[in-house]
């Protein structure tokens, strides 16, 4: 493996994805959450290369192009298993298509997608297949894994 993969984060809150990449010896060069507090926490804890703002308002030729891999920790609130009243009408579970939007733009090398277990039998496992779909349709060999 190449040293030094570069990665551009979406959905990164305070960091904990980004972290676990940086500790296996990646550099994250741009990253973006919407949450105030959690920009702050990222700031004084991984860089300042966190971009605070919708990502959903945030023009593809605004990140920079110059990362092999885009990480992905999309909400997943609207997919636990924890949130009693679930549903695909919660407008949250969509914005994994700001992944795909960067992925198609940018053209990275790979891409991590990361979700919670409730994901995967979401209207019996329609979703997860959709989403799947989603990521081929780009061209790219996907592949999940469930950890536990």
């Amino acid at each position: 493996m190449k040293d030094n993969y570069k990665i551009a984060s979406l959905f990164s809150g305070c960091g904990g994805l980004d972290l676990g990449f940086i500790q296996a010896g990646f550099e994250v060069v741009w990253a973006n959450d919407f949450f105030k507090e959690a920009v702050e926490t990222y700031k004084i804890n991984i860089g300042d290369h966190i971009v605070y703002g919708d990502i959903t308002k945030i023009p593809s030729y605004e990140v920079p192009n110059n990362f092999d891999i885009l990480l992905g920790g999309f909400p997943c609130q609207g997919f636990s298993i924890a949130n009693t009243k679930r549903s695909m009408e919660d407008e949250r579970n969509f914005l994994y298509k700001e992944l795909l939007r960067l992925i198609k733009d940018k053209q990275p090398k790979f891409f991590v997608g990361e979700n919670v277990k409730g994901l995967l039998s979401m209207q019996q496992g329609k979703v997860i297949e959709m989403i799947i779909d989603d990521f081929r349709l780009l061209g790219y060999i996907y592949k999940q894994k469930l950890v536990a």
